[in-house]
């Protein structure tokens, strides 16, 4: 696996010997010396981007279900001016033809104002979601690149960085075969790539002039549960200074569950009577891996069944654990969600009957139903397919999202601070607009790509994007998100009161959100 300690500089006109591979010069306009070799980026507005820039080699052929590797030198300048391939994956249902290419782990890079030589500046490392199963860096959505990092670099005047990570069973898998392979720790592939992306931010921190000490983790859905088990990480201690997770929670697998999961795997792709069944499953067209067992994505329902894995190495306890023991990497830390995350995803629920139908699938424990229903009454919603997105956004976000400030202020003295995020797109139809700030709703806003599908974004929208901006900006740049003349930010206190930052068109700071349904979900700790 790539390794952090192993950390150089490439400068002048002379070729340097950077871990083993003789790299530079690094000369002309936009021109950077990466520790595997000079990449040549292009000027976008006022930034300088690189994409496509391998962070780790091709987990390919005897690579698939190994750590990464490093990546091969390249001699000659490589140019880095368009996004990579996608890693393998269907779509949320699990039944669309497998695309994307095993060659996949590569990362982009925004440099704000100038590239190499200018002041060292913070940077903000993204991790996509996408339920461990889809998504990439180079996410499109209506012909946008969502997660396009230059208007965020420009806007915080901080160095953004996306990268791609290994997916669904290429990047997840456990399996007994694999776990005696790998001296006890199986299916955390997807997770060693996030680790091995950020080793990369730390080695080549002085070639895009980042200042390495200040590196803000962040992440949205499965990237932010990724956030919280590279939190909990000893493999991950020392390359970032603060962390934010935009709805997501602090979950992982058990390997023994992990295992059984790579065992049905391994079954239906027909090599588990193999005389060989781990080199089958190498052998095999990565496609095929993926289409074996189909995984289905849905925030509203059970998870994907992908994520990180308790394997004693890369995760030692199941993160909130680590966390809440002290033991997890200490840093200023923000947590959020959104108030309609399941608004987009929940099923139709046309009257009361479909609605318990659909609670009950949830909570095979008739009890435990019984109670959810209770507290979550249709009768007590406009719809029950509202009541449906009322309690699945509580129950998996927002008050997961004070579960694991709860284990934090539990584990360090470092501060914390909670957001609630409530923005209804206000130019939208009353259709869209119904649905209130849903799942991901305020990912164009940090990445300043209000415009998707033709949006028209109003003046107070595109002044809460920049307020966001600078909450993350400053976060990076000091650990604390406070200051520039914004709204003040209360520190997140294990007192009971719950103060937060509600984000909206006016930026109010409070205390307490959905406080008696969060004491309602955490009785039930661990039912979803």
């Amino acid at each position: 696996m790539l390794d952090a300690s192993d950390a150089s500089e490439t400068a002048g006109d002379a070729v340097t010997e950077v871990g083993g591979c003789a790299v530079g010069p690094a000369t002309g306009a936009g021109a950077a010396a990466t520790d595997r070799g000079v990449v040549i980026g292009a000027r976008d507005g006022a930034t300088w981007t690189y994409k496509a820039i391998p962070f780790a080699a091709p987990p390919v052929g005897a690579l698939r279900w190994k750590p990464p590797q490093p990546a091969e030198c390249w001699a000659s300048p490589r140019p880095a001016t368009a996004f990579g391939p996608i890693c393998p994956q269907s779509d949320a249902t699990g039944s669309a033809p497998v695309t994307g290419a095993e060659d996949c782990l590569q990362l982009n890079v925004w440099v704000p104002d100038a590239g190499g030589g200018a002041a060292a500046r913070p940077a903000l490392v993204f991790v996509h979601g996408g339920g461990f199963a889809l998504g990439s860096a180079a996410e499109v959505q209506q012909g946008v690149h969502v997660y396009d990092g230059r208007a965020l670099a420009e806007q915080t005047g901080a160095v953004v960085v996306t990268f791609n990570y290994r997916l669904g069973a290429l990047g997840f898998l456990a399996h007994p075969s694999l776990t005696a392979e790998g001296g006890g720790a199986s299916g955390n592939y997807g997770t060693l790539d996030q680790i091995a992306a950020l080793g990369w931010v730390q080695r080549n921190a002085a070639a895009f002039s980042i200042d390495a000490k200040h590196v803000l983790l962040f992440g949205e859905s499965a990237g932010a549960v990724s956030v919280c088990s590279l939190v909990a990480s000893p493999l991950a201690k020392g390359l970032f200074s603060a962390a934010l997770m935009e709805s997501g929670g602090c979950t992982a697998r058990a390997l023994a569950d992990a295992e059984t999961q790579g065992k049905t795997l391994f079954v239906a792709a027909k090599c588990d009577g193999a005389a060989d069944p781990l080199a089958c499953m190498r052998a095999l067209p990565a496609e095929q891996v993926v289409a074996a067992v189909p995984t289905k994505v849905d925030i509203a329902g059970k998870a994907s069944g992908y994520g990180a894995v308790v394997d004693g190495t890369a995760l030692t306890a199941m993160p909130r654990d680590v966390i809440a023991a002290g033991l997890h990497n200490h840093v200023p830390m923000i947590v959020g969600a959104n108030s309609d995350e399941t608004s987009r995803a929940a099923p139709a629920l046309a009257d009361e009957a479909a609605y318990e139908a659909a609670v009950r699938a949830l909570f095979p424990l008739a009890s435990v139903a019984d109670a959810v229903l209770a507290q979550y009454p249709a009768s007590g919603y406009a719809t029950p397919r509202a009541a449906f997105v009322a309690l699945t956004t509580d129950a998996k976000f927002v008050c997961a999202a004070r579960t694991t400030l709860k284990a934090l202020a539990k584990g360090q003295s470092e501060p914390l601070y909670r957001y609630f995020y409530t923005h209804a797109l206000e130019a939208s139809t009353p259709l869209v607009k119904a649905l209130g700030a849903w799942h991901g709703g305020e990912l164009p806003f940090v990445f300043q790509q209000l415009a998707i599908a033709g949006y028209v974004a109003t003046t107070p929208e595109h002044a809460l994007a920049d307020s966001i901006d600078g909450y993350w900006g400053r976060l990076a740049a000091s650990g604390d998100p406070n200051g520039g003349g914004a709204v003040a930010w209360p520190r997140w206190l294990a007192d009971g009161t719950d103060p937060y930052l509600q984000l909206d068109d006016a930026i109010t700071a409070g205390a307490g959100v959905r406080t008696a349904k969060c004491d309602f979900w955490d009785g039930l700790s661990g039912t979803l």
